[in-house]
């Protein structure tokens, strides 16, 4: 490819789909969701960055310069050290940053797992309203809407009164 549109560059695009399919083959994980970003400036040059989020929790970004390779990573939120730049153009060097960047998602791997595992989540509890008072809140909102029945229809007999007006003057 050599040269990339940087504002045309999405998920669907053919580099970015070159590099999950092998990014998931080495890593051995699906990669599910795939995003980029607007066009930013890291280290004076312009970037785009694509994350690659794994379904084993981990996220690897991606900061692909317009020459069609990467200058600059982080997985997890913290910068990494590439042993290749994700060039289209030369498949050695894709091929050692795909294997690089897979090793380290492998070994980082089973720390995400405990993580998560310590990770609680709170499920919200709802407010438990008895019998009574839920047949008071709706009849209470059941007057409302009888008003606001009643006041439309008022707003409508004026609004035909208006209208019958306007026919008798204008004829």
């Amino acid at each position: 490819m050599g040269n990339l549109n940087l504002t045309a560059l999405t998920d669907k695009s053919p580099y970015i789909q070159k590099i999950k399919a092998a990014l998931e083959k080495a890593a051995g994980q699906s990669i599910p969701l795939v995003e980029t970003a607007k066009v930013q400036r890291k280290g004076g040059v312009s970037v785009v960055p694509a994350v690659f989020m794994f379904a084993g929790g981990q996220e690897l970004t991606l900061y692909i310069r317009a020459s069609a390779d990467v200058f600059k990573a982080a997985l997890n939120g913290k910068e990494i050290v590439l042993s290749g730049d994700f060039s289209d153009d030369y498949k050695q060097t894709f091929d050692n940053a795909v294997s690089g960047a897979a090793q380290l998602i492998r070994t980082a791997q089973p720390k995400i797992e405990q993580q998560n595992k310590k990770d609680k989540v709170n499920i919200p509890r709802r407010p438990s309203n008895s019998v009574p008072q839920q047949l008071e809140e709706k009849r209470e909102e059941e007057t409302k809407l009888d008003q606001d029945i009643l006041d439309s229809t008022a707003r409508r007999d004026q609004l035909l009164q208006q209208l019958e007006q306007t026919k008798t003057q204008s004829a």
